[in-house]
């Protein structure tokens, strides 16, 4: 059960709108062949803040050009039939459960079982006045009182339970999303919420199936999503991301935004640990003069903001009621992975393996692509599905000096959480 239906061809352009990019991925579905990403286009975000979309005309200007740069890339008429992303920290997820007879046991559970189950689970999740269900996800099944069950289709047993994530939003956010789809041109065929797409992209079959934690890091937002037994088991959105960093430098040092979007990118570390003993030279606020500060009390701004994306979510995390070990450990992406150190610093913090996550398509292996290239797969995946009537299956101050104690302290914190 998704958003707005599902693609019937075989060539799906993927829209991401975030608050710092734009980004475009068309895939297609060869002959035989699995899903690939055959053009993409990245431009700079206009009219969209915070994950929401805040000028309609402007979000739908960028959208239309990533989308145009995508096609050229892949020598392609324009496509205009688009899944498309949704985001923003007005995105809820509850657990939804039902359980329903099996009129035959020894017949096994069929598929028509299955989908009574699942729209019980759902309907037990009301939205509250102006929210809507965004998305529908099967988290587990039981037969009985049984373990968790990936698919129980064949099974034999008495009683059919089903536990699903409902993730709900504002409607009228959601509708945002759709106008400004609909007003650069496209026909809306689906939507995902931008961290469930990025999985899609990222990850492997067995990191979801071992148990996996994925932190999409935008400008405005981080995605959260927790993956177990194949299916997403949680998912949360932070009203916080990698532009919050930015701004946190253009405040602290008195330095233009542009400027310090550079001096992050280019001189930035996510702790100040990781830094090293050089120092930056900054126009002074009249822009007249310079003056230098340490690379590690650069890392020292960037690391607060960095504490606490990652103590949000490990919050995010303990609220879901998890309660595995990741023992496929974390994977970041979105375009604030980047930032220097990130991967191994918030590993170490969680006691988890990490890893930068990119999409395997060569053309798209870029962490800001992650969604783009993710909502084109799926798209792809959903259209013999949708054929067929089912679904897609699924730093040198005083102050950073006394650092290391309060970073030993967030560790210790971070892991208490997950264990």
């Amino acid at each position: 059960m998704e958003g707005a239906g599902s693609v019937a061809e075989n060539l799906v352009l993927g829209l991401d709108a975030g608050s710092t990019h734009v980004a475009a991925a068309l895939a297609e579905a060869p002959e035989g062949g699995e899903p690939r990403v055959i053009g993409v286009g990245l431009v700079p975000s206009a009219g969209v803040y915070r994950g929401l979309i805040s000028d309609l005309s402007a979000a739908a200007r960028a959208m239309r050009k990533a989308a145009e740069a995508a096609c050229a890339m892949a020598g392609r008429p324009q496509v205009n039939r688009a899944v498309i992303s949704i985001s923003g920290a007005h995105l809820r997820s509850e657990v939804g459960a039902a359980a329903v007879a099996v009129p035959r046991p020894a017949a096994g559970v069929t598929p028509e079982l299955v989908r009574r189950v699942l729209d019980a689970a759902a309907e037990a999740v009301e939205p509250s006045a102006g929210r809507e269900r965004v998305h529908v996800i099967p988290r587990s099944y039981q037969l009985d009182g049984s373990v968790p069950l990936r698919d129980p289709m064949g099974l034999c047993g008495r009683t059919l339970a089903a536990e699903v994530q409902v993730v709900t939003g504002d409607a009228l956010h959601v509708q945002n999303h759709l106008r400004a789809a609909s007003q650069a041109g496209f026909e809306v065929a689906d939507y995902l919420v931008a961290v469930r797409a990025a999985g899609e992209a990222v990850l492997t079959p067995e990191e979801r199936e071992e148990g996996v934690l994925l932190l999409d890091i935008g400008g405005g937002t981080t995605g959260v999503a927790v993956y177990e037994l194949g299916h997403l088991f949680h998912l949360a959105v932070l009203p916080v991301g990698g532009d919050h960093i930015t701004h946190d430098l253009a405040t602290v040092l008195r330095i233009p935004v542009e400027t310090a979007e550079r001096l992050k990118r280019e001189r930035g570390w996510a702790a100040p640990r990781l830094a090293g003993d050089g120092t930056v030279t900054l126009p002074t606020p009249s822009g007249l003069n310079t003056y230098e500060v340490s690379e590690k009390y650069v890392a020292e701004i960037i690391g607060s903001r960095v504490e606490e994306i990652l103590q949000m979510a490990a919050a995010a995390v303990k609220r879901s009621g998890y309660a595995g070990l990741f023992p496929a450990g974390l994977v970041l992406t979105g375009g604030g992975s980047r930032l220097r150190g990130l991967a191994g610093y918030a590993g170490d913090c969680l006691s988890l393996k990490s890893r930068i996550g990119t999409p395997a398509d060569s053309l798209a292996a870029e962490p800001e692509l992650a969604a783009a290239a993710g909502l084109a797969l799926w798209g792809v995946r959903a259209a013999p599905a949708a054929a067929e009537g089912g679904e897609p299956s699924e730093p040198a101050t005083d102050a950073a000096e006394a650092r290391p104690a309060r970073a030993g302290r967030l560790r210790d914190w971070l892991k208490a959480l997950f264990h």
